[in-house]
């Protein structure tokens, strides 16, 4: 009998079509997997921001805390629970969407426009850069004086970053000899170290410009800005003294130049009591400046109305681009503490 050798060769080598295939199922559940992964990853974050943002409303020393998860409406509300200011009500901090010269405001809620907006966990709102802000009306937790301390954090998204984009103010910008402010931040596109732009402020009687920032303006999405102000002690004649710092992104951005003498119609030496208290009790609005009607409008300010907050109180320098959160506390955070929140915060 013929005896049939039988091949006991095993094939060790896969044809394309086999790695082909293999290849294509792989890529399909990739596909399938990795929008999950990225949305629980975002979920897990907005989550954690969210928790955050909570503890932050329990804080004593937080005023106004703006999460902009509304979607709809024409107010922000303040989720601060109990803020140690006298007479304290979180409701009359609430901020009121608002239209120039009246009328309804063109702030525009964009429901998936905020941080992780990919999946629409976070609400924004936009600002139109002509006429739109937000006016927060209760202004004794949020009057301050150079012996005070404070801190404001908020996340933005400029559509453009415009000479004066004004993100939040408490101020009557005039002339050099009738100007006022307490705080505000504006931006400045010709300032940074590459020209990428950076920020000024006017806290009290000084305007300080940044020149080294560590982010391009014209290439960057969200930000987080945060302007802080210690009282340091009294100078020799007596006067209080304080330090100012900016941060972007967490990060300080170090010393500034004073501008003061180079931009008088904001801060000057007249200083910061006409935006406080008073017949005027200048509120803080977020989106835009607020300027002295008589000097930025003359042909529509009223002499016979002189010291009433309509007629004085004018808009200008509006922000174009979005904000999403935005928080003050009556005492100056720590570095650490502004990093966290950022980092709380960030996509």
């Amino acid at each position: 009998m013929k005896t049939v050798k039988l091949n006991t060769c095993c094939r060790t080598r896969f044809a394309f079509i086999e790695i082909t295939m293999a290849i294509l199922v792989l890529a399909i559940l990739l596909a399938i997997l990795i929008p999950t992964l990225g949305r629980a990853r975002d979920r897990a974050k907005f989550v954690r921001w969210f928790a955050f943002n909570r503890q932050c409303a329990d804080d004593p020393t937080c005023v106004v805390n703006f999460n902009i998860q509304e979607g709809s409406g024409t107010t922000l509300n303040n989720t601060c629970v109990g803020a140690d200011v006298d007479n304290y009500q979180a409701n009359a901090y609430n901020g009121t969407f608002m239209k120039l010269n009246g009328g309804t405001s063109n702030i525009k809620w964009i429901k998936s426009g905020g941080r992780w907006s990919k999946y629409g966990f976070k609400s924004a709102i936009q600002f139109n850069g002509i006429d739109t802000y937000v006016l927060i009306p209760g202004t004794q937790g949020l009057d301050f004086t150079p012996y005070d301390e404070f801190t404001i954090l908020t996340w933005v998204k400029f559509d453009k970053l415009a000479l004066g984009d004004c993100v939040f103010s408490k101020s009557l910008w005039g002339t050099e000899q009738d100007a006022a402010c307490q705080y505000d931040i504006y931006s400045n596109p010709y300032a940074g170290t590459f020209g990428q732009g950076s920020f000024d402020v006017d806290v009290f009687t000084t305007c300080g410009t940044w020149l080294d920032t560590h982010v391009d303006f014209n290439k960057k999405g969200w930000v987080h800005l945060a302007l802080r102000y210690c009282h340091t002690g009294l100078d020799a004649n007596g006067d209080p003294t304080g330090q100012i710092t900016t941060f972007i992104n967490g990060q300080a951005l170090g010393d500034f130049l004073n501008t003061t003498s180079e931009n008088p119609n904001t801060a000057s030496a007249t200083g910061w009591k006409a935006c406080t208290g008073g017949s005027l009790n200048v509120p803080l609005v977020l989106g835009a400046a607020g300027c002295y009607r008589k000097y930025w409008s003359p042909s529509t300010y009223d002499k016979t109305k002189a010291g009433i907050l309509s007629n004085e109180l004018l808009l200008k320098f509006f922000m174009k681009g979005r904000m999403d959160e935005f928080l003050l506390y009556k005492r100056a955070l720590p570095d650490k503490e502004i990093l966290g929140h950022y980092e709380m915060g960030a996509e």
